[in-house]
This record gives structure tokens, sequence and C-alpha cells, in this order.
């Protein structure tokens, strides 16, 4: 199996004529790529950051699942982390069955649990601002230069009560997430969120298969440096 966390570009081609063998009779691909806007609103760029040993693990783990769970033969699995523009590939899975059924099954299950429960987060830039994929405002405790683990250290000891509001003279941000939203439910949120908090004490436990297509699900904890929204109420 290949598993992979990459800073550089993913080569989709070369992963999947490599995975094939002659005992498969299918190789089914998802290529997750960026799109040039969301609700129609023109995107610039895409910045993934990742808790990148926990997400490495992670994706280990559910690379080994799918095999178990699903008995295909082979899997191969890549998320990009850094700053990803329009048409670039920011997450690859290739899956190697001697049947189409398992293999087609498995590669749903694979992208739908990663995005459920990798800690990888990605913020979405557009012409007029940026939002992180949970589509709550633009942190100002956003700080460059630190690294995603870092903040998981440092939201340990965070409250709860946590101000919100534009950085860098983008000005808050509201409205839903990018269709890909990459931690659609997720268990960890985004970099100093208060879900950031729970990775240790989640770092064990599996992932579930989503059920639906619906990325852009709300996140249950929340986004960057907020705590979490309550149903039909507004933000704290």
């Amino acid at each position: 199996m290949r598993v992979e966390i990459t800073d550089e570009v993913i080569p989709s081609a070369e992963i999947a004529a490599e995975i094939k063998d002659g005992a498969d009779g299918a190789v089914c691909v998802f290529d997750g790529i960026v799109r040039d806007n969301t609700r129609g609103r023109k995107t610039l760029y895409l910045d993934y950051e990742a808790y990148r040993e926990m997400a490495l693990e992670k994706m280990q783990g559910l690379a080994g699942e799918a095999v178990e769970r699903f008995g295909v033969r082979d899997v191969a699995l890549v998320h990009r982390l850094g700053r990803l523009y329009v048409g670039e590939t920011s997450v690859l899975i290739v899956v190697a069955s001697a049947h189409r059924g398992a293999a087609f099954e498995a590669c749903r299950w694979l992208i739908d649990t990663l995005k459920k429960t990798v800690p990888i987060w990605k913020k979405e830039q557009f012409v007029d601002g940026a939002v992180w994929a949970d589509g709550e405002p633009f942190p100002e405790e956003q700080r460059v230069g630190e690294t995603a683990s870092q903040r998981v250290s440092e939201s340990e000891g965070a409250s709860e009560g946590v101000a919100l509001a534009g950085a860098d003279g983008l000005g808050e941000e509201s409205g839903r997430a990018s269709d890909d939203a990459h931690i659609s439910k997720s268990r960890y949120g985004a970099p100093g969120g208060l879900a950031s908090q729970r990775v240790s004490e989640t770092a064990g436990s599996g992932g579930h298969a989503s059920s639906d297509d619906a990325d852009t699900s709300e996140a249950m904890y929340g986004a960057p440096g907020s705590v979490a929204k309550v149903e039909g109420g507004g933000g704290r």
C-alpha cells in the first residue's frame, strides 16, 4: 500500500499505473482537484494544513481497513499539503481489485471517511476574502508561520470564549463552506478551534463511512478560533 502526505505535486497517472496487477479486474481512481469557484465566488487557491503525524497514522489505518472490509487487493492514498491552485490534485485515492464493485465501494468509503476523520484542514482564498472549510469567519487568531500541530498543542489550554474578527484586511466571512469542505462533520475541527483540543482523545478511534455526499455539512465542533455552533441559534 502507498500512503503518503506530501508537499509536492501528486503524480496521479504514475500512481494509478503502478498499482495495477495481473490479478486485477478493476482500478478505481478518485482524483480530487481544486476548482475555480464556490457558489459563485471566484477561488484563487486553497491552503491545506494538517496535524501531519496523526493524519498519516489515520490514513494508514484507513487503507488497511479498506483492504480488509471490502476485500480489495491494494490501495494508494496520497494527500497534498500547502498551497494548491486551480486544477491541481489535493487528494488521490486508487483502489485495485479483482471486481469493480468492491473497488467502487472502497474508493467511495475511503474519501468519505478520510474527510470525516483525518485531521487535515482547508482554507479557501477567494478574490474577496477567505474562509476555512466549515465556513466560519476568517480567524484573526490564525498566526502566520505556525504549524497546525503547534496550534493543536496550544489549544489544549485555551478557554472557550474566543473573539472572532477579520484578519489582514479581509474582514469577517460568513456563509457556507466549499463543497469539498475537507473536515465536514469532523471530530477535529479546524486549526485553533475547540475541537483541536480533542485530537489526543480521539487518536485511537476509528472512522465511520459517510452515508451521503453532503460535502458541506456543518462541522461538529466549529471553525478555527470559534466555539461550536448551536443548531438554529446565533454564533457566540
